[in-house]
């Protein structure tokens, strides 16, 4: 057993050293006065693997991690600020009707809710979120106004106009056909509809890095993610009035550091998250996601950006 997986070592000394670059056991003699302070490494080198779980054991505990990670219907860092600050160009209602193909566990949808009193139709492609959602949406102030279900890409068949906006946070890159899914966006919006999409970018036309060939692999997939370029090639064949093109990158980074800066914080040796097998497993598999997202970012190997859209009415 390597020296960074002993047990020994609390989970919230190996969570801290992980988030500050160092190896949990030299992070962990420092700080029981063992030895001298430690020296900074990479971080992708220094998160164990998680062990094998049942399905029903990972699912459970995965939507407990994520929520104590990023707040209750949450599964990315942000919060309901941030999310209500990205539509806010939508200019919403309560008579905007409004699309969500990002909708998580349901969070930012009831955010929005609350903020603007639409009803929001949501959709989910991961599989464990989506079933999940409708029961954890159900606990949320503003949930009565939306609805969640699972959906894959290539089978998405709404009503044509049907919707006066369409949000899309950090999904696209895990879609494979992006043109398909973005003419169904484009077909389900009214003249004059509006769609938002955040999503991981590539920084240039050239070929990905090493590490985004890495990350690409521990994410399970096996296509690149677009660049700046090719999004906004799509959106002009598509016929879409592009408003706003802006780099969130660094916001973004900060914000996965501070969730868990204030998680690490908070953890002590009796949480359940650091008793339970199921919940540390998952706890990990989460830490090295948003680790290896944060690196990327902060090497310039990879960026977020917003989009800002509008679809003209057809000219008769």
């Amino acid at each position: 057993m390597a020296a960074s997986d002993a047990p020994s070592i609390p989970l919230r000394d190996r969570l801290t050293a992980w988030w500050r670059g160092y190896d949990p056991a030299d992070y962990h003699a420092w700080r029981t006065g063992n030895a001298e302070p430690p020296r900074s490494r990479s971080i992708e080198d220094m998160i164990p693997k998680a062990p094998v779980l049942s399905t029903v054991d990972h699912t459970r505990a995965r939507i407990d991690v994520l929520q104590r990670l990023f707040g209750p219907g949450y599964v990315s860092p942000g919060g309901s600020e941030y999310v209500v600050e990205i539509v806010k160009a939508f200019g919403l209602t309560p008579e905007h009707s409004v699309l969500d193909l990002s909708a998580g566990l349901g969070g930012p949808a009831t955010a929005i809710v609350q903020r603007f009193g639409v009803w929001i139709t949501g959709y989910e492609m991961d599989p464990e979120l989506a079933e999940w959602a409708p029961s954890v949406v159900a606990t949320l102030k503003g949930g009565d106004h939306v609805t969640v279900r699972g959906f894959q890409p290539e089978e998405l068949a709404l009503r044509p106009r049907s919707f006066d906006c369409v949000i899309s946070r950090d999904a696209l890159f895990a879609v494979r056909d992006r043109p398909a899914l973005l003419k169904t966006i484009h077909g389900v919006l009214k003249g004059w509809g509006q769609l938002v999409i955040t999503d991981y970018v590539l920084p240039s036309d050239e070929a990905p890095s090493d590490r985004i060939q890495s990350w690409l692999e521990s994410e399970d997939l096996t296509y690149k993610p677009w660049s700046k370029s090719d999004y906004e090639k799509a959106f002009v064949e598509l016929g879409f009035d592009v408003r706003v093109v802006e780099d969130r990158s660094t916001e973004h980074r900060q914000q996965i550091r501070d969730t868990f800066a204030r998680f690490v914080e908070h953890l002590n040796g009796s949480d359940p998250l650091a008793e339970d097998p199921a919940h540390r497993a998952a706890l990990i598999v989460e830490a090295e996601r948003w680790a290896r997202r944060a690196s990327l970012l902060e090497g310039g190997d990879l960026a977020l950006y917003r989009f800002f859209l509008i679809k003209p009415e057809p000219k008769e």
